[in-house]
């Protein structure tokens, strides 16, 4: 496998000069860095198919959107919700913080429908600067997907959006802002559509959202970033577009994320080595802390589905329930083959459904950040329980250390797996680390020039040259990891050193994002787009 040579990244401002001096975008694909939006531009097939020709994108207002909207399975019913992102004072524990917010809490509110019912979320912006939402996992139309400006304009200060989409596939989804480095902030929520089929065994579920925070701890997300690297704080996704304008950072500000920056790596044999670079100082489940946390009541014997959603920026986490065995029965909104075990590891933007049957009693559940200090917890307490005392354990329970089942172990249920086939179009790309720098990007031949046709079936394989794992996700697509026997995701780990394949299949027309889920990395480039064309 031939390595790219790092000489050839490019910082954002570095990126933009060369854009605004003239060289195009095909000029800066030609370095083997990652373009842009292809909004605007023809391009030849190059490396896909061996074309000269001009290719013809298909744009996210085109014609053929809609009609791939028209043929996904409704119920004509309509969910419809009011989102208002604005400034909000939070209480986290006895500490009242501010931060931005979808419903005046650390978390959003939490937003459900049923498989084939249509979503219509009324979006209002009341933060100081442009903002968006991504509907995370889904299987959507490409204009609502939420990616400025890839999919749409960006929503202004004080102007409302509307989004509508038809949610086909069942499973734990979320949603969260799509500028800048706003989901570190509370800009995000559970997304759950209900199967109404459904054939868990379940008595009943409970959302549990996972979540590393920081904004108001004395310092912002913007402040972080400007602490990783000065360089970057004037926009993000490494000239990529889409990143709202940060917020100026304060001298008190500034020292916190130094600090917080400065503490060391974290490091886990599970994930290949470096985990993190930043200490958050809070870990929240439901936007509470572990000492004021928000029980989950159940009747003593029911089974129980815990849908678990790391909707952190930088932080693995490591998750159990003291006393109990979980039954790992869906990931990233498709089910697997049913797994025992008695801890999971959950990337950013990772799901996992497990089933417990609930033991009489009250029983801690602790996501422990993987690699590094740092804990959320909160409690699983059966109805005919009282209270524990002190709720917060200190992040220690014994199933953290038993057996952990790992996404490589998994196999996809017989109803999720993609059908085998030769792949019409075999991609690859470089995850890769500029020096020492906290510049991150997608490198190679391949990376600038992830074209498909509707039908097609598209294979990429990732080669991770990086020190560090990399969350990798797609827009619009739930792909199929061959390694691991095709388990079905839309977020996969990528470990140092190694190299991991995906395929899917070209069913969904317009233009989206593929990036690592490390908020911090994809701020800094580490982004390409999937774009059809006819």
């Amino acid at each position: 496998m031939n390595r790219p040579d790092t000489r050839l990244m490019l910082g954002r401002r570095r990126f933009l000069s060369l854009a605004t001096a003239g060289v195009g975008l095909a000029g800066i694909g030609a370095l083997g860095v990652t373009g842009c939006s292809t909004s605007g531009r023809e391009t030849t097939d190059g490396a896909a198919s061996g074309s000269t020709g001009k290719l013809d994108y298909i744009k996210p207002a085109d014609p053929e959107v809609a009609a791939a909207e028209a043929l996904r399975s409704s119920t004509g019913r309509t969910a419809a919700y009011a989102l208002t992102a604005g400034l909000a004072t939070v209480d986290l524990g006895g500490r009242l913080v501010n931060t931005w917010s979808y419903g005046g809490g650390a978390v959003a509110p939490e937003l459900r429908l049923t498989a084939g019912d249509t979503m219509r979320a009324s979006v209002t912006n009341s933060v100081p600067t442009d903002t968006s939402i991504h509907w995370h996992g889904i299987r959507i139309r490409n204009d609502m997907d939420g990616v400025p400006p890839v999919t749409q304009t960006a929503i202004g200060q004080g102007t409302t959006f509307d989004y509508s989409f038809i949610t086909p596939d069942p499973g734990t989804y979320w949603y969260h802002s799509h500028s800048g480095l706003q989901a570190d902030r509370g800009l995000f929520g559970a997304l759950i559509v209900e199967d109404p089929r459904d054939a868990s065994g379940a008595d009943a579920d409970a959302v549990l959202v996972l979540d590393d925070w920081v904004d108001g701890m004395g310092t912002t997300p913007d402040a972080v970033m400007a602490a990783l690297n000065p360089d970057l704080h004037g926009g993000g996704h490494a000239g990529h577009g889409g990143a709202a304008a940060p917020a100026p950072v304060g001298a008190d500000e500034a020292t916190v994320a130094t600090s917080l920056t400065s503490a060391g790596h974290g490091e886990s044999d599970v994930l290949g080595g470096m985990t993190q670079h930043i200490a958050y100082p809070l870990h929240l489940i439901n936007g509470r802390p572990p000492n004021d946390p928000a029980v989950v009541e159940a009747q003593a014997g029911s089974r129980l589905r815990l849908r678990i959603i790391n909707a952190g920026a930088e932080t693995p986490y490591r998750f159990a329930v003291a006393g109990h065995r979980m039954t790992i029965v869906a990931v990233d909104g498709f089910d697997v083959e049913p797994a025992e075990t008695d801890a999971i590891v959950i990337g950013m933007a990772q799901r996992y459904d497990v089933l417990i049957t609930v033991a009489s009693g009250a029983w801690p559940m602790v996501a422990a950040v993987e690699g590094r200090d740092g804990y959320a917890s909160t409690v699983l307490r059966s109805t005919d329980a009282t209270p524990l005392a002190n709720p917060d354990v200190g992040g220690s329970i014994p199933e953290l250390g038993r057996q952990l089942v790992l996404e490589s172990a998994l196999r996809p249920a017989e109803k999720s797996k993609l059908e085998t086939r030769t792949p019409d179009r075999d991609y690859q790309v470089d995850l890769l680390q500029a020096g020492d720098r906290y510049v991150w990007a997608m490198a190679g031949a391949d990376a600038g020039k992830l074209v498909m046709k509707r039908g097609e079936r598209v294979r990429i394989t990732m080669n991770n040259t990086s020190t560090m794992w990399h969350p990798m996700h797609t827009h619009g697509h739930t792909f199929a990891v061959p390694d691991y026997g095709g388990l079905r995701r839309d977020t996969v780990n990528v470990l140092p050193g190694t190299s991991l394949a995906i395929e899917f299949d070209a069913d969904n027309p317009g233009e989206w994002m593929f990036h690592c889920h490390n908020a911090y990395h994809f701020e800094t480039g580490m982004t390409a787009n999937l774009m059809y064309i006819r």
